[in-house]
């Protein structure tokens, strides 16, 4: 079993405990090691709005504990705790079926119909895949087990740009693309 699978195992229960969802676990070595562990709140659970640094401090002192107990990694390591934010990540079947309805981005580790990297609206999340509507209109289907990353897009502008309808230009364009105002009669 790999150090993620394990951590994974141990620090389930601890965040649960705690009032909250395990989302994510990466072991990362980029000159030191760090554990990364993302937190959300549980649906139902007592504490209301997103995760604070309190909460994140709360269960990296539990979830520390917990794995040195354990020994469960092998070396030194940074722990860090932290909320999975506005452009969460989105890695199981689970996190794109609670989003369905949500704006994405997709990139696979191959070509499925085309393309590698698509951006749309989650329309559904069954079956082992998703699928997304692209801005072209058409559906695009991928396997979970494709998706080499995947988050939520947020796009402040979005509501906005949809509401604005787009302004006629006052004047037409000849076929050179010069501006043309002349009347015709």
């Amino acid at each position: 079993m790999d150090v993620r699978q394990e951590v994974i195992e141990i620090a389930g229960p601890v965040v649960e405990a705690l009032g909250f969802e395990l989302v994510d676990v990466e072991f990362i070595s980029a000159g030191r090691w760090t554990l990364r562990v993302t937190i959300d709140r549980l649906e139902g659970s007592a504490g209301t709005g997103p995760v604070s640094i309190e909460d994140c401090s709360r269960v990296s002192r539990r979830l520390d504990d917990a794995l040195e107990m354990n020994q469960t990694v092998p070396h030194r390591f940074v722990l860090e705790v932290s909320s999975p934010g506005i452009e969460r990540r989105l890695r199981t079947l689970e996190h794109f079926r609670k989003h369905v309805g949500e704006r994405v981005f997709v990139q696979t580790h191959d070509l499925i119909d085309g393309r590698r990297r698509v951006e749309g609206d989650l329309v559904a999340a069954e079956d082992d895949a998703v699928t997304l509507t692209t801005e072209e209109g058409g559906r695009w289907t991928a396997p979970v087990a494709a998706i080499q990353k995947a988050n939520l897009v947020v796009d402040p502008w979005a509501g906005r740009r949809a509401a604005r309808p787009v302004p006629e230009p006052a004047y037409a364009r000849d076929k050179a693309g010069r501006k043309n105002t002349k009347e015709k009669a």
